[in-house]
């Protein structure tokens, strides 16, 4: 039983090409990258795994290459470990050392629509700013809860037979396309999602508001949600060091 990163050299991520376009232009396919690798062990197998996350294992030991999924509007770090044919499928997230899960520099808070929330609100995102102290000054993302009127009533919340032909019974969001279970009798696929910009590192604390119309805030109880957000490592830029030509060798340094 074993299982490590020493050995594995030579990394490398690209794009899965679709096809070239006539002047040589690459069409790349979007959430898809080859990644390869070089290796002087045998008998082993590799996994690969995509921000912490595994995500394949190569079929036979003489593999290199494995094609692999990540979410293409966020940067992906991307390992490989070598396992022996007993750990294949053991999960060793927990020896990376390049990348915690919980690297990131955005906060994201979701909640379902509910069928008291009023017409014409809006939800707000607040923080402290690292400071311990709600800024209500300053609006870190805003969302509209109903975007249309006829989007507010579920499935056997309204008055039957009050609104337009085939909105008395159901209004909202299709039903299966979010959070299932979340949120009241026909509103569990209907979510309102919120996103702050990027953050820096640090422990923040956040809540989310409801705004009605003329600018008043819900009267409810605010729940202060806390967490520390890693943000996501700064790559070196890479010079050359030195260059032998007897050797045909150079040799680079990060900076």
């Amino acid at each position: 039983m074993a299982h490590g990163t020493n050995n594995i050299r030579g990394l490398q991520a690209r794009e899965f090409p679709a096809g070239h376009l006539r002047d040589g232009a690459l069409i790349a396919l979007p959430g898809l990258a080859m990644v390869q690798w070089q290796s002087d062990l045998a008998g082993v197998f590799y996994q690969i795994y995509v921000n912490g996350q595994l995500a394949t294992v190569t079929e036979i030991s003489a593999q290199r290459s494995v094609l692999v999924g990540y979410e293409h509007a966020h940067p992906a770090t991307i390992e490989v470990v070598w396992v022996t044919a007993d750990e294949k499928y053991v999960d060793h997230a927990e020896c990376l050392v390049e990348f915690s899960q919980n690297d990131g520099s955005h906060a994201e808070f979701c909640f379902p629509r509910r069928g008291y929330l009023p017409l014409g609100s809006r939800a707000v995102l607040f923080g402290d700013n690292r400071d311990g102290v709600i800024d209500y000054r300053k609006r870190l993302a805003e969302k509209e809860v109903w975007p249309d009127p006829l989007d507010k009533w579920g499935w056997g919340t309204d008055a039957f037979g009050r609104g337009d032909f085939g909105y008395s019974g159901c209004g909202a969001v299709g039903w299966g396309c979010g959070g299932f279970g979340r949120g009241e009798f026909g509103f569990d696929a209907d979510e309102v999602i919120l996103r702050s910009d990027a953050l820096a590192g640090g422990v923040y604390q956040f809540v989310v508001r409801i705004v009605d119309e003329v600018g008043n805030y819900d009267d409810g109880a605010v729940a202060v949600e806390e967490l520390c957000i890693d943000p996501i490592p700064e790559a070196g830029d890479l010079a050359v060091s030195s260059y032998e030509s007897a050797t045909n060798s150079l040799v680079l340094e990060i900076v």
